[in-house]
């Protein structure tokens, strides 16, 4: 076979692993053949590396490397998002679609549940008596784990209830397409009836697609429109400015009001800030924050050596162009493997997040600057937001 061409494409190659794979399994002899020549079993990963060894690599991980390093940088193009939804009711509860952000192979619906009934995942356990007086406390430490994990199988049913029972909303578009909403993700705090979602929207709507409408079972609608395109400025790579801990704040008449809510694609790539590669996709404004999402390659976040995340190796901060400013002060991961990824079992090589910011946005902010610092270099975006 052929060596690499000069924009190979992964997704092809692991086409073409499965492609062998099947031929081999159906007895055909040249594809078992080309298995045999790197393992007695008939398996994907041996056709994987079957593949490889043919292309001149050691090892699949080696012809993915290849691929990673000439690939082209990312693009504005990769995605694109819908926002400006209001709250649904659903009977999972109300959900505030907060934006739905669309690329090439796939597109998820982020937003909040807060679910019917307050207080009830903690009725969902029975209560036990406490125990006796005088017992011993070996006794008590084994109860206790006990109901700590009939607490979360609890809460985990009731997402998974409510997650069920968000697919049924109905979403269309201007053209009288369907779409279905697909379970994802949801998360939050122990307890809590607020619920952070994320929904598959299946097929992907495309570029042209002029509106996204939510239809709840009472008949409420509510629609999402295409965001417009920031415009942004990147600035030079430079060595990282040690200062003091910056403080948010800001004018006071964003204490007074909302105002509209912002919603903007950026789809700008950055150079990499101390060896983490950031593309920024879309912002939007909350009711007591905002929301900056992006993708890190390879992550955003450092890990121990068990496994644990340590902290983020770099640190975001914003100004606007009315002297307030805001501190990135918690990333939550968004993304979801791909059906492909998810099949295969990949490793995604990617984070994608959410980047909270405080306090909420100036609602009369028309400019903002943002600032990545890792400990030895730094980057500054421009981006012209608007309030309409």
């Amino acid at each position: 076979m052929s060596g690499l061409p000069d924009r190979p494409d992964l997704d092809q190659l692991r086409r073409q692993a499965r492609e062998l794979l099947r031929a081999a399994a159906d007895g055909e002899p040249h594809a078992a053949d080309r298995l045999r020549a790197v393992s007695p079993r008939v398996t994907l990963s041996a056709a994987q590396l079957a593949l490889a060894r043919e292309y001149g690599f050691q090892s699949w991980t080696a012809l993915k490397a290849e691929v990673a390093r000439r690939r082209p940088p990312a693009t504005p193009a990769d995605r694109w998002s819908f926002g400006g939804a209001t709250a649904l009711q659903t009977p999972s509860g109300v959900l505030l679609p907060e934006i739905l952000i669309a690329g090439a192979s796939q597109a998820i619906l982020h937003g909040s549940l807060t679910l019917s009934g307050n207080g009830q995942l903690a009725a969902a356990v029975p209560r036990r008596r406490a125990p006796a007086p005088g017992a011993l406390l070996a006794r008590l430490v084994p109860r206790r784990n006990a109901r700590a994990t009939r607490v979360r199988r609890a809460e985990a049913r009731a997402a998974m209830e409510s997650m069920r029972a968000l697919t049924s909303v109905t979403v269309i578009d201007d053209r009288g397409a369907r779409y279905a909403l697909r379970g994802g993700g949801a998360s939050g705090k122990r307890g809590a009836p607020d619920r952070l979602v994320r929904l598959r929207v299946d097929p992907v709507p495309g570029r042209e697609t002029g509106w996204i409408e939510l239809h709840g079972q009472d008949g409420a609608t509510t629609r999402l429109l295409p965001s417009p395109r920031a415009a942004a400025r990147i600035g030079q790579l430079r060595a990282a400015q040690v200062s003091a801990v910056r403080r948010p704040g800001m004018p006071g008449a964003a204490l007074r009001a909302d105002g509209p809510q912002v919603y903007r694609d950026i789809g700008v790539a950055l150079p990499a800030v101390d060896g983490v590669s950031i593309r920024l996709g879309s912002l939007i404004s909350l009711p007591g924050s905002w929301q900056l999402y992006l993708c890190a390659r390879p992550r955003w976040w450092s890990y121990s050596r068990a496994g644990q995340r340590e902290k983020d190796p770099v640190s975001v901060y914003a100004e606007d162009d009315r002297g307030g400013s805001y501190l990135g002060s918690h990333a939550r991961g968004t993304g979801l493997p791909t059906e492909e990824e998810l099949a295969e079992e990949r490793v995604m090589d990617r984070e994608e997040l959410a980047l909270q910011f405080l306090p909420r946005l100036d609602p009369l902010a028309r400019a903002l600057k943002l600032t990545f610092q890792g400990a030895h270099e730094e980057i500054t975006v421009d981006l012209e937001i608007g309030t309409t």
